[in-house]
């Protein structure tokens, strides 16, 4: 199959036409880009922090003599557990994704498809890293607030 490229009048391919007539905004795209992805970033990796520290100071402590937590047995123990490491490596992951798009060199043809896709990819993360961690927040009340728990 033969495939031609059409030039208009300039020699110029639509590809390079559109490229030419939209550089402003694709300038425009790109800082946009950058920006939201660095406060992105900066909020994925508070996140994170927040959830690693979690991991290490469990609900009322550790026992001393073993280093056992003291709420190992109790059922919200686990689910606090498992959140906080969801919610730590969500929040990884979107670091990942949103170093990513940083290290990106921005070309046009990527910003069609690439780019936002690893975005949207990217809040997701972010999205549900919080939310996983607002579940281990209220484990964690539930654990600290009520004497026993079956």
């Amino acid at each position: 199959m033969l495939v031609s490229n059409h030039l208009n009048n300039n020699n110029m391919t639509a590809e390079e036409l559109f490229a030419a007539y939209n550089e402003q905004l694709h300038q425009d795209a790109k800082e946009w880009l950058v920006r939201t992805t660095e406060k992105r970033t900066i909020l994925s990796v508070f996140i994170a922090t927040v959830a690693f520290a979690a991991a290490y100071t469990v609900p009322r402590g550790s026992n001393e003599d073993t280093g056992i937590p003291i709420l190992h047995s109790k059922p919200f123990f686990l689910v606090f557990i498992l959140v906080d490491v969801i919610s730590l490596t969500l929040a990884l992951a979107s670091v990942g994704i949103f170093f990513s798009i940083l290290t990106s060199s921005f070309p046009l043809e990527d910003f069609k498809t690439y780019l936002f896709k690893k975005l949207k990819q990217g809040v997701i993360c972010l999205v549900v890293s919080v939310t996983a961690m607002e579940v281990a927040f209220g484990a964690t009340i539930v654990l600290i607030t009520t004497k026993n728990i079956v």
